[in-house]
């Protein structure tokens, strides 16, 4: 998803300073900037812009105040705008409709990037008919997409569920993979057969292929009975594999044969059974990596990875936070009867910066607890968790300069970098793996071995 490119109109100096600091520290906004409408022709003909923001209290244009509206009007046609002013709306700008948007200038800049997000966030409209904003949150199977990269999901889920192939999911925790893989059964030809879905992660090893396969009476110590696994049980249908990454190599290789065979056979078992079924696995590991560590067979890869959907992180689908908030807060306070109908401005600031590394499914369980407690009719900061305070700090803090001495050892430095990292992020082990780029179990590793834990 591009980047949202919003125009600014602010002819004083300092307000337009103040604005510019604050929209760079938003990644997920470019600005262009005029001190006055006339100045802005040039801009808006250069390209087309999200949003524009015109504070015609400061600007010259203001004594031929109605003369340069329309004049922006035309210029920024199909755009939202939106105008400082306590002028009276010309009535032959009417039929800009929502796209034309009064209001007096806010106090300080938090109330204008509320202004600004909110006029992303709202539906905009074609001459040839309405269309839904790319920024605006759609509900697909169960699925809450914000943004053209989860649109782009939608889309290669329709197109994998058109055809009855293999298909691979890969994606961070929390970003919804098991509901792409119920969405892809539910929109298939196989959407009235069975849809069985097993997590590998969280069984035993020495249980998975029973748990797969089946296995016969006797098969092993506990096996009293004959017992179907999930491939006869989801037959016709179809067969979701969450976590395979955890599969190991004996298993793997059964999983194969029943790829190019279209057969299995039950632990214990001697006799060959068909296999009817589309599988459709998932993984947060990097598949390719294991393969080339020798930890994951190629030739299952392969026949895995013949539909490959990949889902972005939260982190990395620009104004998706504060879509999904505003959805969540909607969506919990409705079935929680709670008052509650707008977030603060600060709240939404610590949202976006902080990095989710639990993605959409930690941002629907902050939302759902923070309605829970609030009791009027606003989202505060009170009602948000420390480590995000905590990540905000440490945002804050990313520019400190921390010295070493020369001839410092590198574990030594290593330990004191951690140290740091971890109180930036308010002892948060999670955020602070994030920060330091490893895994929570490289983290755990090397805090034992530094012994900071």
């Amino acid at each position: 998803m591009a980047t949202p490119h919003i125009l600014i109109i602010e002819r004083d100096d300092r307000a337009r300073a103040l604005l510019q600091c604050r929209l760079a520290a938003n990644t997920n906004l470019k600005a262009t900037y005029a001190a006055c409408v006339e100045s802005a022709w040039d801009k808006l003909s250069r390209r087309k812009f999200d949003l524009v923001l015109w504070n015609s209290c400061s600007d010259p244009a203001r004594a031929n105040f109605r003369q340069a509206l329309e004049a922006l009007a035309g210029k920024a046609a199909n755009t939202r705008t939106i105008v400082f002013t306590d002028e009276e709306k010309p009535n032959s700008l009417e039929a800009r409709g929502d796209f034309l948007r009064f209001c007096r200038r806010p106090a300080g800049d938090e109330e204008i990037l509320s202004l600004i997000e909110s006029g992303l966030r709202e539906p905009r409209s074609e001459r040839n008919g309405a269309r839904p904003d790319d920024a605006v949150a759609i509900e697909f199977e169960g699925i809450i997409a914000a943004g053209l990269p989860m649109r782009a999901v939608i889309r290669r889920i329709l197109e994998a569920a058109a055809v009855d192939i293999p298909v691979l999911i890969t994606g961070e925790t929390g970003t919804g993979k098991e509901l792409i893989a119920a969405a892809i059964h539910k929109r298939s030809s196989r959407k009235e057969r069975p849809y069985v879905a097993i997590n590998m992660g969280a069984m035993a090893r020495d249980l998975i292929a029973s748990e797969i396969f089946g296995h016969e009476r006797g098969a092993y110590t506990g096996a009293q009975d004959t017992r179907p696994g999930i491939f006869e049980q989801g037959d016709g249908g179809t067969v979701f594999l969450d976590e395979i990454a955890t599969m190991d190599e004996k298993t793997q290789v059964s999983l194969l044969r029943v790829l190019e065979e279209k057969t299995f056979r039950r632990v214990g078992g001697f006799k060959n059974i068909a296999a009817d079924v589309r599988i459709i696995a998932a993984t947060n590991e990097d598949l390719e990596k294991l393969v080339e560590e020798k930890r994951f067979r190629d030739d299952l890869f392969y026949r895995l990875n013949v539909f490959h959907i990949s889902v972005p992180p939260l982190r990395e689908r620009p104004g998706a936070v504060t879509v999904l908030t505003d959805y969540f807060l909607s969506h919990f306070a409705a079935k929680y009867g709670k008052e509650v109908e707008r977030v603060s401005p600060e709240t939404y600031r610590l949202l976006r910066h902080y990095p989710w590394p639990g993605n959409v499914r930690e941002l629907k369980n902050v939302v759902q607890t923070a309605v829970l407690m609030v009791d009027g009719s606003e989202l505060t900061p009170d009602f948000i968790p420390p480590r995000i305070h905590g990540a905000s700090s440490c945002e804050s803090r990313s520019d400190a300069v921390v010295s070493f001495r020369v001839g410092s050892t590198l574990d030594a430095v290593e330990r004191e970098l951690i140290r740091l990292t971890l109180a930036g992020a308010g002892g948060n082990k999670k955020l602070t793996a994030h920060i330091l780029g490893v895994s929570r179990r490289a983290l755990y590793n090397k805090l034992k071995r530094h012994r900071l834990i």
